[in-house]
């Protein structure tokens, strides 16, 4: 399939707005790529612009978090820093908007019937869709976040699969298959549920058993079919070969409504490599007819070096042409956070347990001026509980060191431990400014995957489809041939 620029107006506002994040990235980008942990030794603090230090030693967590947030742009009457303005300002322009409910999508205009991701009117579902009792049954085992999850990316298959007129699905890093389950015997889809780790996979297995039983007990129908299997799967075309002929096997099996050997291929959450492996699987191969990812997990990207690299990031061929499309791995782990939780503890007042930044950072110096050997260490985590202090902290946090690399205890309370301890409200603030410019790495990841499918020829529609307070990584990418 050859590659070219989509000449839309949507493609190419995307070019333009990637190209807008670098250039903002190469002012700024330094925040994101700094060490938390060495905010004291580094003196990071120091670093801002003078007017930002001078302007934020005043703010409060409560004013920043609602500033950010953009909640008190008509009350507030402090004067921010122009330059801090205008940040938050082109950040806000340039993200893609991360609010489920404004039904803003940015959608490839390459062919016009383009399906785009919207409300689902008619669903090709069990007749028991409705039932509170038949719904009840998919829950157990499922945590609250995954039933939202669930419940929304089911309906937008669903539509994929009228769309394409697919009756088969191929779920790559299924876990222990509750979306599956639920696109199966609830949808009445035909799954094919592939899972790396057959420890997943096996529990996936017990987990149908359990629910088919409870399904038959109370007389409800069991329309689709599942198959589990255990394996990697590599965009290439092997790994499209793999799939057809376990949807042969699949077939084989006495499926009555697979009409084709095609397929969509679905990610909730693929970690790192694998979301850029499903886009590569279904750009290569002519039976997958849709795709829909949901990516997470940014940090574990393996960032291209060469060209014969098929994996992480840039997937474009637009964003592998701009010099300055480097992103760090601090950057892409700030990108897999979420600055509207974060933004709520500080309006709330609710932020204690962010100290624990702090602690890090001044427990890094203590161990530094024991060993520069020690620098960023592998220490353990400590979940800092109210009243927790900064020795308590430190006592837990090196326990599992050697006992030559264990600092003297006296080294804990020394007066400029005690000093850093008092600025514990800059960690907090310039830990705040980096997550503001995180929504910027994320946008460049998720538009970069959407040029690569418009470069295939093929037509993507990306757009916010999770509460994001609820499931961070709410950003749906779906694509139909």
């Amino acid at each position: 399939m050859s590659s070219e620029q989509c000449k839309c107006d949507t493609c190419i506002k995307v070019r333009h707005n990637i190209e807008e994040i670098f250039r903002i990235l190469d002012i700024y980008g330094w925040l994101l790529d700094s060490y938390i942990v060495d905010f004291f030794l580094d003196d990071l603090w120091s670093k801002l612009p003078g007017e930002w230090q001078n302007m934020l030693d005043s703010v409060t967590p409560e004013e920043l978090g609602k500033w950010i947030s953009g909640d008190d742009d008509k009350s507030c009457k402090r004067v921010w820093p122009l330059s801090l303005i205008a940040l938050r300002q082109v950040i806000k322009k340039l993200e893609i908007n991360r609010n489920h409910n404004e039904r803003e999508v940015i959608k490839c205009h390459r062919r016009e019937n383009n399906p785009a991701i919207k409300e689902i009117d008619s669903l090709n579902s069990s007749s028991n869709i409705n039932n509170h009792k038949f719904n009840k049954l998919f829950t157990k085992h499922v945590k609250t976040k995954k039933r939202y999850e669930i419940e929304r990316i089911t309906k937008i298959l669903n539509y994929c699969t009228l769309k394409t007129n697919c009756t088969c699905v191929v779920d790559i890093g299924s876990g222990v298959g509750h979306l599956s389950r639920a696109l199966a015997f609830k949808y009445g889809l035909n799954v094919i549920s592939i899972e790396q780790d057959s420890t997943l996979t096996d529990q996936a297995i017990k987990y149908d058993r359990e629910l088919s039983v409870s399904l038959e007990k109370n007389n409800f129908a069991i329309n689709g079919k599942i198959d589990h299997v255990s394996m990697a799967i590599n965009a290439n075309n092997s790994g499209e070969q793999v799939i057809n002929d376990l949807i042969k096997n699949f077939a084989n099996g006495s499926i009555k409504r697979l009409k084709t050997e095609e397929f969509g291929i679905i990610g909730l959450h693929p970690c790192g490599d694998l979301a850029t492996t499903l886009l590569r699987l279904y750009s290569l191969s002519e039976k997958a007819k849709f795709i829909c990812v949901v990516g997470c997990c940014y940090m574990k990207l393996t960032l291209r070096n060469d060209e014969n690299n098929l994996k992480g990031y840039p997937m474009s061929i637009h964003v592998s042409s701009i010099d300055s499309n480097k992103l760090s791995f601090n950057s892409l782990e700030v990108a897999c956070h979420s600055v509207e939780k974060h933004c709520e503890k500080l309006k709330n007042g609710n932020y204690m347990d962010l100290i624990v930044h702090t602690y890090r950072a001044a427990l890094e110096y203590v161990l530094v001026k024991k060993s520069h050997k020690l620098r960023r260490i592998q220490i353990k985590s400590v979940k800092v509980k109210e009243g927790m202090s900064f020795e308590q902290y430190c006592k837990h946090a090196i326990e599992n060191l050697e006992p030559e690399s264990q600092p003297e205890l006296s080294n804990f309370i020394q007066p400029k431990i005690r000093e850093f301890l008092e600025k514990s409200k800059r960690v907090l603030i310039f830990n705040s400014l980096r997550l503001m410019l995180a929504p910027l790495v994320e946008t460049s990841i998720l538009l970069d995957r959407f040029l690569f499918l418009s470069e295939k020829g093929l037509v993507p529609s990306l757009k916010a489809e999770f509460d994001c307070k609820l499931s961070p990584r709410n950003f749906v990418l779906i694509s139909t041939k």
